[in-house]
């Protein structure tokens, strides 16, 4: 069992109204405590097991709450940790902000910011001081590391906790992919999918087929050509010059119901980002995967929440997907989402654990 009183959840900005819902929906052994935008503690009404495991759409991670410290230099906030981690023993140290803004918007990304990087190192410095090993600090975790968190609420607060790295989100320092990218994208779409592939260990190999819906200007496609994958980029609106002529592109310059389904035949994987409601984007990728000529092993697909009462609908997509006929359908809101999430599906279980090995 856990000391703990407390867990922390940490998510997108704005999204914990979703997030709160959800908790009381899918855990009635927790009690909504203090929150700010992107960040949510609960306490626990019954004991849980370290393992304990969040049932969550919307949780980016989560973990153990220490507590919180506030002052106004990172000297007093340093002094104030020391006691909430004494005996204790990590591996890892995350430090991140939650986020200032929605993914996308002016500009902003959860990357790591400048303030966490100054605190994660003066922090690493002062603790490190005594460690005969010391403690790795804002890098990924390995599976099943005992990782301390240190979250900037707001510059003059922390709030202090510790998680174990038992999935691949769980690895990544705020639930964040460490994505890099030195040149610039075509589009944000990008992110999304490279974070897709990697938090659910999609199986794409190189040499696979994709049909990708709602293609345009190309960002997804960028990745996909990356990993070695064939596209049929499908979209009426025209692609970036910089992909358009790819040779292992094709780009059906049309609505997707009105693509012959036998042009795409061969196809492995179907990716689509639609910006319609849910129901509408499931009505069009099931015209494909019910078609005869069509044998998709797995799906990524982006739910637009144009409203956040549809976050209470998830399970009855999940459930629609699954009686398509895959093993795997879990959802969850990448850290560059915005207002929606990314559903993945997997038709045989089997293809995940070969990817993850």
């Amino acid at each position: 069992m856990n000391e703990s009183e407390f867990i922390f959840v940490v998510c997108q900005h704005r999204a914990e109204s979703a997030l709160k819902a959800e908790l009381l929906r899918e855990h009635p052994e927790l009690r909504l405590a203090f929150s700010r935008p992107g960040f949510v503690t609960c306490k626990l009404l019954t004991d849980l097991p370290k393992n304990f495991i969040l049932r969550s759409t919307f949780a980016r991670t989560y973990g153990w709450s220490l507590g919180a410290c506030t002052g106004n230099s990172s000297d007093q906030l340093i002094e104030q940790l020391k006691p909430l981690i004494a005996n204790r023993s990590f591996d890892q140290l995350h430090v991140w902000e939650r986020d200032a803004a929605i993914p996308g918007q002016g500009g902003f990304e959860p990357f790591p910011t400048e303030l966490a990087t100054c605190v994660g190192n003066l922090l690493a410095e002062d603790l490190n001081r005594d460690r005969e090993v010391p403690l790795v600090t804002n890098q990924p975790a390995t599976a099943d590391q005992t990782v301390l968190d240190v979250i900037i609420i707001e510059p003059t607060q922390w709030w202090i906790g510790w998680h174990v790295a038992a999935t691949t989100a769980a690895r990544w320092v705020g639930g964040v992919p460490p994505l890099v990218r030195d040149d610039e994208l075509i589009s944000r779409a990008y992110y999304k999918i490279a974070e897709a592939c990697a938090w659910s260990h999609f199986p794409l190999r190189r040499g696979d087929l994709v049909v990708e819906l709602g293609s345009a200007p190309g960002g997804a496609s960028e990745f996909l050509l990356e990993q070695g994958a064939s596209v049929f980029a499908i979209d009426p609106a025209p692609l970036d010059p910089a992909i358009a002529e790819h040779p292992r592109l094709m780009h059906l310059q049309m609505r997707s119901k009105d693509v012959r389904k036998k042009e795409v035949a061969g196809a492995r994987w179907l990716v689509a980002d639609l910006n319609v409601a849910p129901n509408y984007t499931l009505d069009t990728v099931e015209e494909f995967v019910g078609n005869q000529h069509l044998h998709f092993r797995g799906l990524i697909l982006t739910l637009k929440l144009t409203r956040w009462e549809l976050a209470d609908a998830l399970h009855e997509f999940r459930q629609r997907v699954r009686q398509w006929g895959f093993d795997v359908v879990k959802t969850r809101q990448l850290a560059f989402n915005r207002r929606e999430v990314c559903l993945v599906a997997i038709r045989d279980r089997i293809d995940i654990r070969s990817r993850r090995r």
